[in-house]
């Protein structure tokens, strides 16, 4: 669209622009436009930062499942499988799968972070005993609605709430459906996973 916007100067010094209804709804939607933009690729350099995990493991990790045993079941593999990729014993898997998440040595951890192709918060404490500690990460179930998107997000620290992308991203979808016409559903507010 060309602008053709009018500049008068009041009798008091004040300048002003007037524009039509059309050429001001057209800056303000190309304004909102550039936000949501700018929010997806700063949500997409958050991905890129601290990865992200397909729905599924989020899905089965939410609903109780071992981190390990959620990623090991995406990927296709048994507990032999993992066990050969990484040099230890089927026995040795399942006893970390039957242990608290975060549980096993740092190269342990690694070793499966690295066969499973997966981001290494999914496989750390998610304590909420020591909340001095920030070595874990409490993740946003939220973000894991199979509609929204399908993806994970880890927030720093064991009292992570939803990232500021993340509220950006759900305004942003809110603006689009009252937008569009469409009603968008009624979410609740982000939980965090809590593991009993």
């Amino acid at each position: 669209m060309e602008l053709e916007p009018k500049f008068e100067t009041s009798g008091d010094g004040i300048e002003t622009v007037t524009l039509t209804r059309a050429e001001f709804d057209w800056l303000v939607e190309q304004a909102e436009d550039a936000a949501d933009l700018a929010a997806a690729y700063e949500g997409l350099k958050s991905l890129q930062n601290d990865g992200a995990i397909p729905a599924e493991v989020a899905r089965a990790v939410r609903d109780g499942k071992h981190p390990i045993a959620a990623a090991r079941a995406y990927c296709g593999m048994t507990q032999t499988d993992l066990a050969a990729a990484i040099g230890m014993t089927q026995p040795a898997i399942a006893r970390l799968e039957a242990s608290p998440p975060g549980t096993g040595r740092t190269d342990t951890i690694n070793a499966i972070t690295k066969a499973l192709a997966l981001p290494r918060w999914l496989f750390e404490s998610r304590s909420n005993d020591n909340a001095g500690k920030q070595q874990g990460r409490e993740t946003d179930d939220a973000s894991a609605d199979p509609v929204a998107g399908g993806i994970w997000r880890a927030g720093p620290g064991t009292n992570a709430d939803a990232s500021p992308s993340m509220v950006r991203e759900r305004e942003a979808g809110t603006f689009i459906s009252e937008r569009s016409g469409k009603t968008a559903g009624k979410r609740d507010k982000p939980t965090k996973s809590k593991r009993v």
